[in-house]
């Protein structure tokens, strides 16, 4: 589907999401500060905001999970912030939040990820009998 002037469908993203999906992809785990500090240059509206609902998201769908230890944060009362870890690497392309069907949908492999029912947490190391994921399919 195109815009209006425009002649092509948009193929390249830049939107905020899509530079912290890359950034995910690159450290492998993340904290949501770094990711603004990274990212964000002032021009977003409510940047921490929008990607704090979508690394939830993400998380909700198990394609990242918290790790268990916190980053220290600057403040003496500060409890540290979260740090995440990639856990399914989808690909180039970010996976999309899909609000109100509560699923994120993967568009490079075409898989949708339910956030109610999201993969095991942490998924089980890849081994005998399973695929790239970890995901023994023969039990």
């Amino acid at each position: 589907m195109s815009r209006k002037g425009q002649t092509s469908p948009r193929t390249v993203t830049l939107g905020l999401r899509q530079r912290a999906w890359w950034v995910m992809r690159r450290r492998i785990s993340v904290t949501l500060p770094e990711l603004l500090s990274t990212l964000a240059d002032g021009t977003e509206r409510d940047a921490a905001s929008n990607l704090g609902r979508y690394l939830r998201a993400l998380e909700k769908a198990g394609i990242i999970r918290r790790e268990a230890a916190r980053q220290p944060g600057a403040a003496t009362t500060s409890n540290g912030h979260i740090r995440y870890q990639l856990i399914i690497n989808a690909g180039r392309k970010a996976p999309v939040w899909r609000i109100k069907s509560e699923v994120v949908y993967d568009p490079n492999s075409g898989i949708v990820y339910d956030m109610e029912a999201p993969l095991p947490n942490p998924l089980p190391q890849a081994g005998e009998g399973a695929n790239e994921k970890g995901i023994n399919h023969e039990e």
